[in-house]
């Protein structure tokens, strides 16, 4: 589902969200993962690891921002084992810590942290059928947790709420209304609170609503307040800039797209990352989306096309939506058999990828 299922399910499970305890203090850890600092982040974990007495906030957030470090360094090929191979080390410590003391509930948030880090590998490879397998074991710790730990309340209302919106998205675009979702939400209510009240969770749960925002509800302008703010505390989000960029151009903001952009190209070209391939097949996207909304189809089919032959953006999603803009941009061209063969192309994905039902609309009206 198109990139506002990125975070919602990126995030859907406890997963970044969870990763901070209430106790410890990460605003140094926060400021340089979300500002795109991982190798920084990591020796800072490893450090707190060695130092402090009580290392499990700090297993669970090494593990994810590891994952993340990955992602965005487009070392796709080695995600599942390395996500396998961190569980396998950690997973003995927190068993033996709720043996011995079944009531550390910390210890109990941190694990299911650990363990959901793979939910965010099956989201980029569009294995949705693995989360929606796995999650509810994952999330049904939620209950126990807020009950002894009132505090996490609004932080697990990020869990949940991305999850929901995740099943309402993926059982309305299949026929089966909100699947299987207890509270038949779509989560939105519960992510602005999240938003509006965690205290761990803030960031992420502003992510998934952005992508919310800008994929699905179309409500362009309540996405830039939310990016306003993230970038506000965090100017190096590669991601969040990303998303601004978008978002400015959809709002006819072509000066305000292009700085984000160009803030972009500077952190990649002063190495912020190990590889950028990724990345730079990311801005090549945004670029796309400037020159298609300018009609300026040669040097948008150009930009697309450089992101469907790397095939290196994070989420798998893009290669669709790629396919689809590029039929539109030959439809307005009036090269309707080359259009309708992207489109073709396009309706073989996933169903509740919007671009995907447009396609298969268009599709109709050209037959």
């Amino acid at each position: 589902m198109s990139s506002f299922i990125k975070r919602t399910c990126f995030i859907f499970v406890l997963t970044t969200a969870l990763l901070f305890g209430m106790d410890t203090d990460f605003e140094h850890a926060f400021d340089l993962f979300y500002n795109y600092r991982f190798d920084e982040t990591e020796s800072y974990l490893e450090e707190q690891i060695i130092s402090q007495d009580y290392p499990y906030p700090y297993y669970a957030f090494l593990s994810y921002a590891r994952i993340r470090s990955q992602l965005a360094n487009a070392e796709y090929d080695i995600l599942m084992e390395s996500a396998d191979n961190t569980i396998k080390i950690y997973r003995p410590l927190y068993e033996e810590q709720l043996r011995r003391t079944p009531n550390d509930v910390n210890a109990l948030f941190y694990y299911t942290v650990l363990l959901s880090g793979k939910m965010r590998i099956y989201l980029q490879k569009m294995d949705y059928f693995s989360i929606i397998r796995e999650a509810p074991r994952i999330l049904s710790n939620k209950l126990t947790i807020e009950q002894q730990k009132k505090g996490f309340v609004a932080d697990m209302a990020f869990g949940t709420g991305s999850f929901d919106y995740y099943l309402s998205v993926v059982g309305r675009n299949l026929g089966l209304g909100n699947l299987i979702s207890s509270q038949q939400s779509d989560g939105i209510r519960d992510l602005i609170y999240a938003y509006e009240h965690a205290e761990l969770t803030r960031w992420e749960a502003a992510i998934v609503l952005m992508y919310i925002y800008l994929y699905d509800k179309f409500d362009y302008t309540s996405c830039r307040e939310l990016y306003v703010d993230f970038l506000d505390n965090y100017p190096d989000n590669l991601e969040v800039r990303a998303i601004a960029a978008e978002c400015s151009y959809y709002l006819n903001d072509f000066r305000e797209g292009d700085k984000h952009v160009k803030h972009i190209v500077r952190l990649l070209d002063n190495g912020i990352l190990r590889n950028d391939s990724g990345w730079r097949s990311r801005v090549c996207y945004v670029k796309g989306i400037r020159a298609m909304l300018k009609d300026h189809h040669a040097e948008a089919l150009d930009q697309f096309n450089r992101v469907f032959e790397a095939n290196r953006i994070e989420y798998s999603w893009y290669q669709t939506i790629v396919l689809k803009y590029t039929a539109d941009i030959y439809l307005k061209m009036g090269l309707v058999r080359t259009a309708r063969l992207y489109y073709e192309e396009t309706a073989k994905s996933f169903d509740f990828i919007p671009h995907v039902r447009e396609a298969k609309d268009i599709l109709k009206t050209l037959k």
